[in-house]
């Protein structure tokens, strides 16, 4: 193909055109090379939603993640097939001071961003003090796992010291991989950040006195620094390329990456990845069948079962894979009807998840009780299921004063000198139709007790900025675990229930919070465990979410890739080592 007609044709077009003239679906691969990879063609995923944006500071979404982490990189790297923490633009793993306090990071001295510049210790001080001002709002949800950084130093241009205000057992993980390092010289042009401190990121009313402060925050959130290629400037594998709204976001392999060949985790195999938004899956399905799509990494169940036939095409692969994710229910203790937290256990009772996970899962889903992952050993098995119990349930609602005293069917209850009636919507994202199956059984299993209830669908980004903000009254979400130690301080400290943080529902006191901080410093293994059991108990207790399980992955993709595996870090899966045979490319 053309490779000019890409800036001129809409890419919808393009990959029709392709498919019909390129594309083997009676695919065979005797004679294939199949071992060898090799570079070339592109591969196109689905996305269900355009990303929020793809500043990595900024953006709290999964598929942001999903793109931004081949575009920009980190300190350290988390290897997906031994799950260890491994040296990525740092030379080997920091040094650490015995009180915990200091860690020293060496830089590798041949690091270049995509635009030929050198990578510094001057981007990593930057990065961090970006993260840091605590007046980029948007900002606030990955912020919370640096807020005990007290300095950042470099003594030299690729020595980096981090001093903390604490010892904390996670700090590594966070340093390491949780910060991707920007390029200062294009996010920074006037250095606003060199005329702020550490300590006036770390006291927000030296931060609001600092006018360079403010001014940094009104720039890098600006929507473009999250979403134009001049500014979205990274180390990695590859290089922002084109973001057509609605329609797709185009990256491509960096010619010039400086790692080479040395990370068999950064080769970057495709010379393009389109991740194309399709927010109907059925039309996404339909895509993959008529090859339109070259992998969808979620199908949902029934879909998976009974519109994806290999038999009738065996050029698609049906996979089931798994990572961390659990779903629930969020009730926003910021609502009157929903502050009692019996009412709050009355509706855990009235989810029958067993019959949910049969009907809408098809079975691809295991229960969960608490925010840990069920294998991991600080998972607190002590929490009782909240079985499925209408009559327990209307016992909790009465003894909560909810009682239907006018007989119109809908229970009521005096809040504040008014009457109340039992009535909300529960929010969730358009087009998710695991999310909306769950939504209307729900509906019909409330209105039997007398609470009327609602669906709310907005599209992706809105849904965020309702929930950043904190307006709804109820949702359907996911949260993805690493698998990590847990740290639980970003989704339950009351101090992330402001300011766009991920506390959603209000959750958390000054007990709460307590326990959070105090296992973020605790370095024996046996107290530290079983602070994370208490806290779930807490949680559980406070049933602010009601736990609905963890998903399993249904996914397609067209038997040409080479090199899908799949392993526990998010996504799942690793991009750049999927590869298509010479024979088999699609796109030139």
């Amino acid at each position: 193909m053309n490779k000019i007609l890409l800036k001129a044709l809409p890419l919808f077009f393009i990959i029709g055109m392709t498919s019909c003239t390129k594309m083997q679906k009676n695919i065979s691969l005797d004679g294939v090379d199949t071992t060898n990879p090799v570079t070339g063609d592109w591969l196109v995923m689905h996305e269900l939603s355009d990303p929020q944006r793809l500043n990595p500071y900024t953006a709290s979404d999964a598929s942001a993640q999903k793109i931004y982490q081949l575009i920009f990189e980190s300190l350290l790297y988390l290897d997906p097939e031994r799950v260890e923490l491994v040296p990525n633009l740092a030379e080997s793993m920091p040094t650490l001071s015995e009180d915990h306090l200091t860690y020293t990071f060496l830089l590798k001295k041949n690091v270049k961003f995509s635009d030929g510049k050198p990578l510094t210790a001057k981007d990593v001080i930057f990065s961090f003090k970006a993260l840091k001002n605590p007046l980029v709002l948007d900002a606030a949800s990955l912020r919370g796992y640096f807020i005990d950084v007290a300095d950042v130093t470099a003594p030299d241009d690729y020595t980096v010291i981090v001093k903390m205000l604490k010892p904390s057992y996670l700090a590594l993980y966070s340093l390491g991989t949780d910060l991707r390092i920007l390029p200062k010289h294009i996010l920074d042009p006037k250095n606003l950040t060199d005329k702020y401190t550490f300590a006036e990121t770390n006291d927000i009313d030296l931060a609001e006195k600092n006018a360079s402060l403010k001014e940094f925050a009104d720039w890098f959130g600006k929507v473009e620094i999250g979403r134009e290629a001049k500014y979205l400037i990274g180390s990695g594998p590859y290089i922002m390329e084109a973001w057509r709204t609605e329609e797709y976001v185009k990256i491509k392999r960096n010619e010039n990456y400086w790692n080479g060949t040395n990370n068999k985790w950064a080769i970057a195999h495709a010379d393009r990845l389109v991740f194309k938004t399709v927010n109907d899956r059925t039309s996404a399905v339909s895509a993959v069948k008529n090859g339109d799509l070259d992998f969808m990494d979620y199908v949902p169940p029934r879909m998976f079962d009974e519109l994806l036939d290999t038999a009738a095409t065996p050029y698609l692969k049906k996979v089931v894979y798994n990572i961390p994710t659990y779903m629930y229910i969020g009730w926003n203790t910021r609502r009157a009807i929903f502050k009692d937290k019996r009412v709050r256990h009355a509706l855990s009772h009235l989810v029958d998840r067993d019959m949910l996970i049969k009907n809408v899962m098809l079975g691809y889903a295991n229960t969960i009780d608490g925010p840990v992952t069920r294998t991991r050993p600080e998972y607190n098995t002590d929490m009782k299921p909240h079985e499925y119990n209408p009559t327990l349930s209307k016992q909790l609602l009465k003894e909560a004063g909810w009682e239907d005293t006018d007989g119109n069917g809908i229970l009521d209850k005096m809040i504040d000198g008014k009457k109340v009636e039992f009535t909300f919507n529960i929010l969730l994202n358009a087009g998710n139709e695991t999310r909306e199956n769950i939504a209307v059984i729900l509906v019909n299993e409330f209105k039997k007790v007398g609470i009327k209830a609602g669906i709310q669908r907005l599209e992706w980004s809105v849904f965020l900025e309702n929930l950043d903000t904190y307006q709804f009254d109820a949702m359907i979400g996911a949260w993805v675990n690493d698998p990590t130690p847990p740290d639980l301080y970003q989704l339950w400290h009351t101090s992330q229930a402001t300011n766009k943080g991920s506390n959603y529902t209000g959750f958390g006191n000054a007990q709460t919070d307590k326990m959070i901080e105090d296992i973020r410093v605790e370095f024996d293994d046996a107290r530290r465990t079983q602070l994370l059991k208490d806290i779930q108990a807490a949680i559980y207790d406070e049933q602010t979410y009601t736990f609905l399980w963890v998903m399993q992955y249904p996914a397609v993709y067209h038997k040409r890739i080479m090199g899908a595996n799949f392993y526990p870090p998010r996504p799942g899966y690793v991009l750049p080592t999927f590869w298509v045979p010479r024979q088999l490319q699609v796109y030139d």
